[in-house]
Formats: C-alpha cells, sequence, structure tokens
C-alpha cells in the first residue's frame, strides 16, 4: 500500500492515528506495531511472516547485546550472529540472483535463476538493524525498558519502505506519547509537502522521463536526451525528497522525530558536499558503521584513506542495485570525490570559479543519474555519449519542443523548487512580523491547494511508485 494511495491517505492513517491517540499510553506502542504490521502485510503479504521473523529475532539479539555490560566474547558474537544474520537474508533475496547470473557468465554456463521478489524495504530495514544492533554494542543506543519500543523502531511503517534511515536514539529522545496538538499539524504541513512534490512533480516528470528512456536510442537527438535527463534528475529528487517528507510528517503525526533526509542537494558547492545534501542518512549511515571503522580519513597511508573510500562507494553502488549500471555508478562517485580529495576542490578555487565549478559537478551528477536509471551498463554509456556528441533527428527535435511546453510550468516550478527561494524570503522576512505573517499564510494557502490538486490528480489514477520502494 503506497502512502500516496487513497486507500492509506482517507482510510489507512485517519484510522490508524483514531486507534492510537485513544489507545492506552502503555498501550501505544504495542498498537503502533500491530500497525505496522498491518500495513506490511498489506504492502508485501509473501514475506509478512519471514518480516516479523527479523524483527524478532534482532530485538532478541539486540537486548542480548544490551545485557553484557563490557565488550566480551560473548557480547561480540552476538553482535557477529545479528549482523550474519540481516546480511545474510539482503544477500539472499536482493542479491543471490545477480550474482548467480555473473557467475554463469564468467564459467560460460546457462544458470537457471529462480526470480525472487523483493521484501518491502529490506535494505532499509537491513541497515536500520545493523545501526541498531552496533549502537547497542558500543553504549551508544540507550534501550528502552519496552522491547516492543525496539520493534517499532524497526517496522515503523512510516519508514520501512524508503526510509529515512533514523537511528534508535533518534526515535527514543523525540518520541512523545501524549497528544501534542503542535507536533500533529507540522506532521499534516509536512505530509501534505511530501505529497504535492510526489504527485504534481515527480509523477508528471515521470511522463517524460518513461518516454524518454523508452525510446530506442537510435533515435534519439542530442536535446531529447538532455531533456529525458534533466527531467529525471527533477523527478528523483522530487520523488524521494516528497517520500521523505511524508516519512517525516506521519512520524511527527505519531509524536516521533524523524531526521532530515534532503537539504537542496542541486545547490551544492562540490560532488562530494552534494552526498551530505543528498539521502543525508544514508551517507551518515556509511560513515559511521563503514568508513569510520575502516580507519576513515585519519590513517597515515593516503593509499588506506582512498581504500577506505573505494569500499565505502563500492558498498553504496551495490546496496542500490543488483546490476553493474549500480556498480558503476557507486565507481563513479568514487572516482570524482577521489579527485576533488587530491586537487583540493573546490576550496582552492576563487570566486568566480569556485562558483563556476558547480557547473560541471551538475553535469556529472546528471550523467550519474542517467546510468541510474539505465536498465543496464551499456544503455547508460550509449544514453550520455547521445548527450555528449552532438545527434539530430528533426522529428525528436519536435518532440523535445512539444514536451517543454506541455510541460514547461511543471519543469520551472520543479526547478525553482530545487533552491532555497522560498525559505530564504521567509528568512529575510522574519524581522517583518505583518509582511513575514502574509508570506507564511501564502505559502500555506500554495500548500493547501498543491495538496488539493495532488489529492485530484491521485483520485484521476495519476499515481506511479515511488522510485526508491524498490531498494
Amino acid at each position: 500500500m503506497a502512502i500516496t494511495s487513497m486507500s492509506f491517505l482517507f482510510f489507512f492513517l485517519p484510522l490508524a492515528l483514531f486507534v492510537y491517540y485513544f489507545a492506552d499510553d502503555k498501550a501505544k506502542e504495542l498498537v503502533l506495531l500491530l500497525l505496522s504490521i498491518v500495513f506490511y502485510a498489506i504492502g508485501s503479504i509473501q514475506y509478512i511472516v519471514l518480516f516479523s521473523v527479523a524483527v524478532f529475532l534482532s530485538v532478541l539479539i539486540g537486548r542480548g547485546i544490551g545485557r553484557f555490560s563490557d565488550k566480551t566474547a560473548a557480547k561480540k558474537c552476538l553482535l557477529v550472529l545479528g549482523i550474519l544474520i540481516n546480511v545474510a537474508l539482503l544477500g539472499y533475496y536482493k542479491y543471490s540472483g545477480f550474482a548467480l547470473s555473473t557467475w554463469g557468465k564468467i564459467i560460460s554456463k546457462n544458470i537457471r535463476i529462480k526470480d525472487i521478489a523483493l521484501p518491502l524495504g529490506i535494505s532499509f530495514f537491513t541497515f536500520k538493524s545493523i545501526s541498531y544492533l552496533v549502537d547497542i554494542f558500543k553504549g551508544k543506543a540507550e534501550l528502552s525498558e519496552n522491547p516492543i519500543h525496539d520493534a517499532v523502531y524497526l517496522s515503523f511503517f512510516a519508514q520501512v519502505q524508503s526510509g529515512p534511515l533514523s537511528r534508535y536514539n533518534d526515535m527514543t529522545a523525540g518520541e512523545q506519547k501524549k497528544f501534542n496538538s503542535a507536533l500533529l499539524s507540522d506532521g499534516v504541513y509536512r505530509f501534505m509537502i511530501g505529497f504535492s512534490k510526489k504527485v504534481l512533480l515527480a509523477n508528471v516528470l515521470s511522463n517524460i522521463t518513461t518516454e524518454v528512456f523508452n525510446t530506442p536510442l537510435d533515435s534519439f537527438s542530442t536535446a531529447y536526451a538532455w531533456l529525458g535527463s534533466v527531467c529525471y534528475s527533477l523527478q528523483l529528487f522530487f520523488d524521494f525528497a516528497g517520500y521523505s517528507d511524508m516519512a517525516i510528517g506521519i512520524s511527527e503525526m505519531f509524536g516521533y522525530k524523524c531526521p532530515e533526509n534532503f537539504n537542496y542537494p542541486y545547490m551544492t558547492e562540490s560532488v562530494a558536499r552534494f552526498w551530505r545534501r543528498w539521502h543525508i542518512t544514508l551517507s551518515e549511515w556509511f560513515r559511521d558503521y563503514v568508513y569510520i571503522p575502516l580507519g576513515g580519513s585519519r590513517n597515515k597511508r593516503i593509499l588506506k584513506v582512498y581504500f577506505n573510500l573505494f569500499v565505502v562507494w563500492l558498498l553504496t553502488g551495490i546496496w542500490h542495485g543488483a546490476a553493474w549500471s549500480f556498480i558503476f555508478w557507486g565507481l563513479g562517485y568514487y572516482v570524482a570525490i577521489a579527485l576533488e580529495r587530491m586537487l583540493n576542490l573546490p576550496s582552492r578555487l576563487k570566486k568566480p570559479w569556485s562558483v563556476l565549478y558547480r557547473i560541471p559537478v551538475l553535469l556529472f551528477i546528471n550523467f550519474q543519474w542517467v546510468l541510474f536509471n539505465s536498465p543496464d551498463l551499456k544503455f547508460g554509456l550509449r544514453y550520455i555519449k547521445r548527450m555528449i556528441l552532438p545527434y539530430s533527428n528533426e522529428l525528436k527535435n519536435r518532440r523535445t519542443l512539444f514536451l517543454i511546453k506541455d510541460y514547461r510550468l511543471f519543469i520551472v516550478i520543479a526547478i525553482i523548487l530545487c533552491t532555497p527561494v522560498v525559505t530564504t524570503i521567509a528568512k529575510k522576512l522574519e524581522k517583518r512580523k505583518v509582511i513575514g505573517l502574509l508570506f507564511e499564510g501564502l505559502v500555506a494557502l500554495v500548500v493547501i491547494g498543491a495538496f488539493i490538486w495532488s489529492v485530484s490528480f491521485v483520485v484521476a489514477g495519476q499515481n506511479n511508485p515511488f522510485a526508491y520502494a524498490n531498494f
């Protein structure tokens, strides 16, 4: 069940809020756990038993680790066991087919591969479970007295599908079981913003990207290729950022704080800083649980530092998908970030060169999204070639102009909202109370209007699954 569906919006969510807030304070987390299990069952009924067992085992092992005060051998064994169980589940369901296919090509044999459906949100669940176990082991997680709280953290329906990758302490520290009208209203407002981003911008732009990426490359023109790539960069941002806004909003509705996941990523100053703005919780996860344990940047041997970066970006590519295009996509970021580090970019550049440096950065990110959205590596590289080398096709050039004319309003709005123009204006008007309040009111009216418009789109059947739902 998608959180942009009418069944979720007008049935599941209102009913869940009603049941949760009318339940006794001691039973609220149990109610939320049951609601999360129901949500998962609706979205992935064939894996509900697997998911429930995985949550139970992670909590059981986590609580077992928490019983030891020192880092004894038994405590370490429990940590390793918990990580292995989670990684094994992810490896089997997400990567076994890719591994067998690759091995078959190496030994020149046609290996029959069983088509395995991917459990809902398994990549996000696995990473949350690992962070939960490691934080308990290191004494960073302050365990609740009630193990049901741990199960809620791992299975919470607002975040189980596509994150954000919150930490255990994030959810515990921000928890408010008593009704908080301000938090609830903030959550509803944030949900409406995310819903509108997804439906009005991501879904509409997907009409262009779906057409372009499904067109045979031989009939492409350079302009047509650029339109598809730029629109996909915008689509993916509003799709995933929209989901994150909705997840944060739902979390707040139920009295929980949720970490931010995006910070105007296309305003980045460099490739490395892009990942401090895009999917922030994933970047922080790799930093805390892979990069720093490997030695991070403090290692005296410079080659070891670059090796640590290589491991992180290889795993980042693999995490995003079981295909060579994702692996090369991850390694592409490794090469770019390693070069920036070697050349000390953009720190060594003075204005206006530091500002102009953003142009090749955005071009690189755009090329990377082409690989990300390509069915295979060969298609992605050929697509990028069409973007770089001029190709003319009169029919496709006309089609490009038609699409731009037909969707220009949505494209322009998407580009504007990729920048902090609204928040900047609001900040500047803070001291001018009357005008500031009027501006806030105007923005609120626009959000409400956009939400109502979005709902009409979904009612009309114009709704697509989330891009990150398959991860």
